[in-house]
């Protein structure tokens, strides 16, 4: 790419502000066809990763960010649970000393393609991984009743409770589709904060369980990568 399309002279983003970015799959080929955006590679990771701490970035959970945020601290999120989160992404994740918060279904249970239960001990133990709810079945909470909008909620994060064997804090939104009653429901649940996907950071503390996340694509430099992660956007 043309390096003048870069907005490399665009302001970063305040280094209070945790900077929380959203991601899927960490593959060299396309998860889902259907999503393929939704799988990096691991090279891309790698690269965004190393340019991130080299201007002094620092990686955190999303529980770190709101407890302790550090100045210019990075929350990389992965959503739905996929099994490469276990057979390609942790084995980058111990070796980097990352911190990373998963958000996850009970498809694990039901389908080889999703973390196993056993899987999710093993990355939790490592202190490097914070586990999150993402519902049940990765259902869009907007297109089902409210009674059963509550138990894909509750269930998902009783079940993760059980499996870690402690406090599930986080929650992303299926399809980053939620409505304040959603919102009402994820808080009398328990959690204590919650991701959707709109964009433009701002501190967690504007609203807990509306903290936006900029989404990372496939097939980006790391230079562009950069950019949209620090500056929510790379060209004009």
């Amino acid at each position: 790419m043309n390096p003048l399309f870069y907005t490399w002279w665009w302001p970063r983003i305040d280094a209070s502000v945790p900077i929380v970015l959203m991601l899927h799959s960490v593959a060299e080929d396309i998860v889902s066809p259907i999503t393929p955006n939704n799988t990096v590679r691991p090279c891309e990771l790698e690269n965004l990763v190393e340019r991130l701490r080299t201007h002094g970035y620092v990686f955190q959970t999303l529980l770190e960010a709101m407890e302790k945020p550090c100045r210019r601290a990075v929350v990389l999120t992965f959503d739905d649970g996929c099994r490469d989160n276990y057979d390609v992404l942790f084995p980058i994740v111990r070796r980097l000393q990352l911190k990373i918060t998963c958000f996850v279904t009970g498809q694990g249970e039901r389908t080889p393609a999703f973390l196993t239960p056993a899987q999710m001990q093993e990355m939790d133990a490592s202190g490097y991984v914070e586990f999150g709810g993402h519902t049940v079945r990765h259902i869009t909470l907007t297109d089902v009743p409210p009674d059963v909008a509550r138990s894909e909620i509750r269930d998902n994060k009783s079940r993760l409770e059980d499996i870690l064997g402690h406090p599930v804090s986080s929650f992303s939104y299926p399809c980053g589709r939620y409505t304040p009653a959603i919102v009402e429901e994820v808080r009398a649940a328990g959690y204590r904060l919650a991701v959707t996907m709109d964009k433009r950071m701002r501190p967690f503390s504007v609203d807990p369980y509306r903290i936006h996340r900029q989404i990372l694509p496939r097939g980006m430099d790391g230079f562009a990568a950069y950019l949209l992660a620090t500056r929510g956007r790379f060209r004009l």
